[in-house]
């Protein structure tokens, strides 16, 4: 029973640029402190910061053991009410970053955040004025190709009409690519949709489990 507490159960280990302030809303929504080797959750908000940069350069962080967050994510979460996406509140190291920044979002930097919306908004219009001109150049070859048929009047025979329906089925039946598919395998049609609300993988949460080979 989690009590409402929406971090219940949950242990994190704090960098040293993480405010008390933010420590203690961690505490008082259900959060555990932790050491840092038995953390779920890694904090930090200074990827410069002495503290973070030893783990950037740890091994357990090179074999991408790890994951550094950015406390916004708890803010942001008690706001919501519920936890919210995690991995767009992680904190990568500083060249990373600065190579990332304008092509991945980062909920914590505004700056990022403010250029995704600008982008989307960007990319809307273009394609609206792509479908709006596609839409036009359509409506006009189907009005010369209706004058012309009057003009013309019908052109095939019943026979025509037949060979030619024939044909493209064929066609369309030969397009159609086998599923051979090896017996311990599935294919992608047979595998179902997902439906519902997409939950985080939390080991030992959700009906999650870890295994080792």
């Amino acid at each position: 029973m989690n009590n409402g507490k929406i971090f219940n159960g949950d242990t994190a280990w704090f960098s040293s640029s993480v405010s008390q302030k933010v420590k203690n809303l961690w505490k008082r929504n259900g959060g555990q402190m932790s050491p840092l080797d038995s953390a779920m959750f890694i904090f930090s908000r200074d990827f410069t910061a002495l503290d973070t940069l030893q783990i950037f350069s740890s091994e357990a962080y090179l074999d991408e053991h790890l994951a550094v967050i950015h406390p916004m994510y708890i803010s942001d979460s008690v706001t919501k009410g519920s936890k919210t996406v995690l991995m767009q509140y992680k904190l990568p190291p500083e060249e990373v970053y600065q190579a990332t920044k304008d092509k991945q979002v980062y909920k914590w930097d505004r700056n990022s955040d403010l250029k995704n919306e600008q982008q989307q908004v960007r990319t809307g219009r273009q394609t609206c004025r792509r479908a709006k001109l596609c839409l036009d150049e359509n409506t006009g070859n189907e009005s010369e190709g209706a004058k012309t048929r009057r003009r013309q009047g019908p052109s095939y025979t019943d026979s025509e009409n037949d060979s030619s329906v024939t044909m493209t089925t064929e066609r369309q039946q030969s397009a159609v690519v086998p599923r051979e598919v090896p017996e311990d395998m599935c294919h992608i049609d047979d595998i179902p949709k997902i439906t519902g609300v997409l939950e985080e993988f939390i080991p030992g949460k959700n009906g999650c489990e870890v295994f080792k080979k």
